[in-house]
């Protein structure tokens, strides 16, 4: 490290074609490790994320050895981003198609997880707690904000009308729409008992 005459240190440039290929190899795979332990990845995700800092080889054993292990599989990936996406942030299929091509994952693959992809319930889900924070004084501001909300997560045409309309019947009138006091969707019988 040398000091700038501002006062700041530099560091020396590191040369990666002078290191030992094999201490190259192990500092990549130590740093994927870390990568991967703060969540999953996809393959190219590594690479990229690994490029400029090890070689090629480097870079390309240690994908090849994490594949091998277990530790990088893009389809158990693209499962477990679909899962969280339902569970935490629901999204429409589009949106999740494009994150998924944002972290390198093939198309077959992403065709695949999302196949039997649930729309309207991943819309309801989605719109079902902001819409309890909308005014119902008026349908059309409701519709338009609600339908404008599904629509930036990725929701679209009959799907989105259809659960806009719904949450509105069912926000409207409670009771005939099976909402719970937490706005949640009741599909049992046990909710009308008199």
């Amino acid at each position: 490290a040398t000091l700038t005459p501002r006062g700041a240190f530099t560091m020396p440039e590191r040369s990666n074609s002078a290191e030992d290929p094999q201490s190259s190899y192990f500092k990549a795979k130590n740093a994927a490790l870390r990568l991967l332990s703060y969540r999953s990845r996809s393959e190219k995700e590594v690479q990229r994320r690994l490029q400029g800092r090890f070689t090629k080889d480097s870079i390309d054993r240690t994908v090849s050895n994490l594949r091998d292990q277990g530790l990088l599989d893009d389809v158990s990936f693209t499962k477990n981003w679909r899962e969280q996406r339902e569970k935490s942030k629901p999204r429409g299929p589009a949106v999740i198609r494009q994150e998924l091509q944002r972290l390198g994952v093939d198309q077959e693959i992403i065709r695949e997880t999302l196949s039997d992809f649930d729309t309207s319930s991943n819309a309801y889900r989605a719109g079902s707690k902001y819409a309890t924070k909308l005014s119902l004084d008026n349908s059309a501001v409701f519709k338009r904000k609600l339908g404008s909300f599904l629509q930036r997560r990725g929701f679209q045409g009959e799907v989105l009308s259809q659960t806009v309309e719904r949450l509105w019947r069912e926000l409207l009138n409670p009771l005939d729409g099976c909402v719970d006091s937490e706005g949640q969707y009741n599909q049992t019988e046990e909710f009308y008992t008199p």
